[in-house]
């Protein structure tokens, strides 16, 4: 009867320590994938500023003369029926480029959190 009862505790002791490792890893897991997606996010938002960068530069009507007399491109106004007029759309979220969708799917392990410190997630600007 001692011998069930001591197997049983290490049973039980091996499985709470099983699912706290697998808890840790799954925490570095996410974190190697958070550090993944701030690093492409990044790169992305230096290559839009790029992109911006390169629009206003290649718009600008100093550029745009300079092409036209190099390449000696004569501009005349248009004539009727040679303008379209098109509607002028409204960005939503003007103030915010991009937008983070966050799924949550059931977590399994979640009783076990009290085990292990909380952190948040902060973004460096």
């Amino acid at each position: 009867m001692r011998a069930f009862r001591t197997i049983g505790m290490i049973a039980t002791v091996t499985l709470v320590a099983l699912l706290y490792v697998h808890q840790q890893v799954e925490l570095v897991k996410i974190s190697y994938a958070i550090e993944c997606k701030e690093k492409v996010l990044k790169d992305m938002l230096d290559r839009n500023e790029g992109l911006g960068y390169n629009i206003d530069n290649l718009e600008a009507p100093s550029r745009l003369e300079e092409v036209l007399l190099a390449n000696r491109i004569e501009v005349a106004f248009p004539k009727r029926g040679h303008v379209i007029k098109m509607a002028s759309t409204k960005r939503s979220g003007a103030g915010r480029p991009y937008r983070l969708k966050v799924s949550k799917g059931p977590d399994l392990f979640s009783f076990f959190d009290f085990l292990t410190p909380k952190a948040e997630a902060q973004v460096n600007r």
